[in-house]
């Protein structure tokens, strides 16, 4: 009997390692005042923070960073580069689907893009995926100051739509307190979601644009860090940055938002708590 359940386990453990792999980067900004590094967890590539980015300040979970609302330059991001996460197998430039995570607290309503996150090219002009804060006004929707703002730009993309990308309005986030966003891309299905304090604020399809990922090879925390000229900074406190190559479902979602600092669970975590063998528990940083 017992080596009937550890060939059973062995097998269901073998298809889930088999199946695309989760959480690619964990950036838990924990580091402590004055820090110069901001540690992938994952034992990845590392960001180096901007000497106007203030690290130590108490965030969601732990410490989080300061960002200081500076687009030029490098000292009010945290650079991250040509992120190892980017290449080889499961790497975001091989996937289809891609998930963000991040957790925000800003009054920060420029009248532009507030961007928290970006991820995309520094060769090709206006070519990223970027998530954050915006402070522009849509023609279709009226004025949406503080709503959160999400997209996927691709060469080829269709202007309109995916230039624009999508908002969470009415649902402003620019008053002082944490909210946690998620844009989740999956490229089979054409959808871009995005999701604010676990709940679905806005959905996109963008099938009759490029379905398609930009070719990434920079990824910045603090700005839209696209080629040419940087823009679009933020000025507020990040907590918890995480980089799925899948696109996180609602339940996934909504663990994320109800356990600040957690991460979903790899496949073979969660087969082996299937069979009862390990209990399923979300990661927690101390």
């Amino acid at each position: 009997m017992k080596q009937q359940i550890l060939l059973i386990a062995s097998g269901i453990c073998g298809l889930a390692m088999s199946s695309q792999a989760a959480l690619v980067a964990h950036y838990a900004f924990d580091e402590a005042s004055g820090a110069t590094t901001a540690i992938n967890q994952l034992a990845g590539s590392s960001g180096a923070v901007g000497t106007a980015v203030t690290t130590g300040v108490t965030g969601i979970s732990g410490n989080a960073y300061s960002f200081p609302d500076i687009a030029t330059g490098q000292t009010g991001i945290v650079d991250m580069g040509n992120a190892s996460f980017f290449g080889g197998a499961g790497g975001l430039n091989s996937s289809t689907q891609l998930s963000y995570s991040v957790w925000m607290n800003s009054t920060d309503s420029d009248g532009n893009r507030n961007t928290i996150l970006y991820a995309g090219s520094d060769t090709v002009a206006n070519s990223y995926t970027d998530l954050g804060l915006s402070g522009e006004t849509n023609a279709g929707t009226g004025t949406i100051d503080g709503a959160a703002s999400a997209r996927n730009r691709p060469v080829g993309a269709t202007a309109g739509a995916q230039q624009t990308g999508i908002f969470s309005s009415p649902t402003t986030i620019h008053d002082g307190n944490w909210h946690h966003l998620v844009m989740t891309i999956d490229l089979s299905s054409t959808t871009l979601k995005l999701y604010v304090d676990g709940a679905l604020a806005n959905t996109q399809n963008f099938s009759s644009g490029a379905v398609l990922f930009p070719v990434f090879n920079n990824f910045e925390i603090g700005r839209l860090g696209r080629q040419g000229t940087p823009v679009d900074s933020y000025g507020g406190l990040v907590d918890d940055v995480q980089v799925y190559n899948h696109a996180l479902t609602q339940d996934e979602v909504s663990s994320l938002f109800a356990t600040p600092g957690s991460t979903v669970p790899e496949p073979s975590v969660l087969a082996l708590a299937g069979l009862g063998l390990l209990s399923l528990g979300y990661r927690r940083r101390a």
